[in-house]
């Protein structure tokens, strides 16, 4: 009887030191883990592209598909909706977002890598229009096209895209360079 009390408390006290560990150490350092790449989702030179492969789709009617695409791009906090028209191949994303609460140049830079983004993830997506509190922005696929100077479909590789987007949104100029091209206002 005696040892197998021995054992139990043995038991309980390893138990327990597992617990701190795990508690204690494992899960913060976890945590981190998870909000530090939470939060370099938000920009588009950190974004993880190679995650958006799975909201690959020929069409652009599939709601689900195109919500779940963009709440996985940067700005995602602030998405306040869609509207689809088929007819033209047309996406209205929707941002609770005044352009004078964000630097402009940021803002230019996530509109750029997001909209690109979708054309290369949606093959029959024409246009896609930013509507945010006090402005909208039309992009157009043919203007995403010649910006980047390949065909969008090749671009769903991520290192293809990172020096055909991702390299040319590093500088301010560039980023205005991008923006003038590819938007349509």
């Amino acid at each position: 009887m005696r040892i197998r009390n021995i054992w139990i408390i043995t038991l309980v006290v390893l138990g327990i030191i597992g617990l701190v560990i795990v508690e204690g150490f494992v899960n913060p350092k976890i945590e981190a883990k998870q909000a530090r790449y939470e939060e370099e989702q938000q920009n588009p030179l950190t974004h993880d592209f190679a995650a958006l492969a799975k909201y690959r789709s020929p069409y652009m009617g599939d709601n689900s598909n195109l919500s779940h695409l963009n709440q996985a791009l940067p700005l995602r906090e602030r998405l306040n909706g869609y509207q689809l028209y088929p007819e033209t191949f047309t996406v209205q994303v929707n941002y609770s977002l005044d352009t004078r609460e964000m630097d402009a140049e940021e803002l230019e830079r996530i509109l750029v890598y997001n909209a690109v983004a979708n054309f290369v993830m949606i093959d029959n997506l024409e246009q896609i229009v930013y509507q945010l509190e006090n402005t909208s922005h039309t992009l157009r696929r043919e203007s995403a096209q010649q910006w980047t100077g390949k065909e969008l479909k090749k671009l769903q590789n991520p290192e293809l895209w990172n020096s055909t987007v991702r390299e040319k949104l590093v500088e301010p100029a560039q980023v205005k360079e991008a923006f003038s091209q590819i938007v349509d206002n």
